[in-house]
């Protein structure tokens, strides 16, 4: 090991993909610079992670990144494009899933849905992070020695050069893949419904612009007798990829393994069948294998270190989950990890990461298992498969259980639930509405992502008070608007406090990731806790705890 000093960080993120690098960009948004360290010499090369879901736009958003995602998207993929299913490219629709990928989602959330390429996006989110001070190392392993009361120790080595350096941390996020070197190292598990098939991924070049005429899929789901999976074709409708999962029926013996003995000219013949046109001329670019799984590990958290992304749960593409959940991990981490950093919260608020992102793992390995079965092999259904949760409520209606959250009653532990009805109660995402802000319309969304928020309904104005005096005695932010019909951020349509579930005199409190921490229907001044004490309870102080 070298003898160069030891280098000191508040977070250590091991792997530099597109989770890591979101990890990076939410913690520099807190104020806490963290190091990467990532295998490979670069960002991404393959378009993988494709589907992008409202939540996820929603916290591009926050970090100002929204807009260069959303140009990039349409430079390359339609803006609301669907997801159908043929037999064969040529020979027409069978199955349609979504016809309009935003239809509807305009009253739910100021974001939309897009189709974006990974290899597109984890550059913007590198320039991001290093714009806001990450330091990222490409072609450098990192891997765990030890960890104690106060931190971590780590190596981390340059793949080229052999150099190594030791570097101490307060925290570490592992971010390093579903084989995850840090989960086996600390012998945290994996459970679920297991492998599900060797699958391969085939870039192509193709012209298919006469078969794509007058449609605007994102991804198409192909099933033949020779081979099952689904297309995500560029724009151009010259070149994309096909993701196969089995080679026709699954029953059939050796249908599931798609890698063995996969050739250059066998991945083409797997195209030409796929497409439907026996003489077309296709170039296949690179073949990809991968595992087709729905796994969760058996617990997110160990000691000082904090599993996201795949090394977190791993998932099948359908649905597209994966990378969406995984850089929703990193948003639910990231401002609790700035707290402890900073000294503001206790070791309670970071024990409500695995708290709460892991029923959220375990409802998506579910859902992602289920809409494989339902698309793709239908033959192997199992009796004890879910039922399938609509998609919105996959994306902006999942539901926190914790410490961190002033659960109301029961029936709010639930995991999952429709948006539509959440009325702002503790645990879910607060709700869409829309305001103006100095004249401009805003989305209520966008007063949230740096601090706790206090809003306030219009004749509830004492809560200011109980908002200023929550950050002085805890010693953390809490911005306080009051939402009126004339105030500064405006409710024109009257719609704010019932949105929430509070009357006029009311107020919510909504934590840095924009859910639901607590609210009190009525005036200031009643019979519950104060909100100093609510806030110190919810970022794990001791001295104030409430029982909910």
């Amino acid at each position: 090991m070298s003898n160069s000093p030891v280098q000191e960080v508040p977070v250590l993120v091991i792997g530099g993909s597109m989770v890591g690098l979101a990890t990076a960009v939410f913690l520099t948004s807190h104020g806490v610079t963290p190091l990467v360290v990532e295998r490979h010499d670069g960002t991404a090369i393959h378009p993988r992670a494709g589907h992008f879901h409202l939540r996820t736009l929603e916290l591009l958003r926050s970090v100002g990144l929204e807009d260069p995602v959303r140009e990039m998207s349409a430079a390359h993929f339609f803006p609301n494009g669907g997801v159908n299913a043929v037999e064969t490219l040529a020979g027409g629709e069978i199955a349609s899933y979504i016809a309009d990928l935003n239809a509807g989602v305009e009253e739910l959330s100021p974001s939309r849905r897009l189709f974006v390429a990974q290899q597109a996006l984890e550059p913007v989110l590198r320039q991001a992070a290093e714009r806001s001070g990450a330091e990222l190392r490409y072609g450098t392993e990192g891997r765990l020695l030890t960890q104690d009361a106060d931190g971590v120790t780590a190596v981390v080595r340059d793949r080229a050069t052999g150099a190594e350096q030791t570097v101490r941390a307060r925290y570490l996020v592992a971010a390093d893949g579903w084989r995850s070197p840090i989960r086996a190292q600390l012998g945290i598990g994996m459970e679920g419904h297991g492998w599900l098939s060797d699958s391969a991924t085939i870039y192509f070049r193709a012209d298919c612009r006469g078969l794509l005429a007058d449609t605007d899929l994102g991804v198409i789901y192909v099933s033949n007798p020779a081979v099952r999976g689904f297309f995500r074709f560029e724009r151009t409708g010259t070149g994309g990829f096909l993701a196969v999962n089995t080679l026709g029926d699954p029953t059939r013996p050796g249908a599931l393994d798609v890698t063995a003995g996969l050739t250059t000219e066998g991945a083409a013949g797997i195209l030409r069948a796929a497409i439907g046109v026996p003489d077309l001329d296709v170039e296949v670019l690179d073949v990809a294998p991968w595992q087709a799984r729905a796994d969760v590990a058996e617990r997110y958290r160990d000691g000082r270190v904090f599993l996201v992304g795949d090394a977190a749960h791993v998932v099948p593409p359908n649905g597209g989950y994966g990378g969406n959940t995984g850089i929703q991990d990193a948003h639910n981490l990231a401002w609790k990890l700035a707290l402890a950093v900073q000294g503001s919260a206790g070791d309670g608020l970071l024990a409500t990461y695995d708290a709460e992102r892991r029923p959220v793992g375990r409802l998506t390995i579910d859902q992602a298992h289920t809409r494989y079965r339902r698309r793709t092999t239908p033959e192997l259904m199992e009796p004890d498969v879910a039922a399938v949760v609509d998609d919105v409520s996959m994306e902006i209606g999942y539901r926190y259980s914790s410490a961190a959250v002033a659960v109301e009653d029961d029936a709010d532990r639930d995991v999952v639930g429709d948006p539509r009805t959440a009325g702002g109660r503790p645990g879910t995402r607060a709700p869409h509405v829309p305001l103006l802000r100095d004249g401009a319309p805003i989305s209520s969304l966008d007063l949230y992502g740096v601090s706790f928020t206090l809003l306030v309904g219009p004749d509830g104005t004492a809560w200011c008070a109980e908002g200023e005096q929550a950050a002085v005695r805890i010693g953390v932010p809490v911005a306080v608007h009051v939402i009126g019909p004339d105030t500064d951020v405006a409710d024109p349509q009257g719609v704010f406090p019932a949105a929430h579930g509070i009357t006029a005199a009311g107020a919510v409190l909504v934590r840095p990731d924009g859910f639901v921490a607590w609210r009190s229907p009525g005036a200031a001044g009643g019979d519950g806790p104060t909100l100093p004490r609510v806030l110190g309870a919810l970022l794990g102080r001791a001295g104030h705890l409430v029982h909910w």
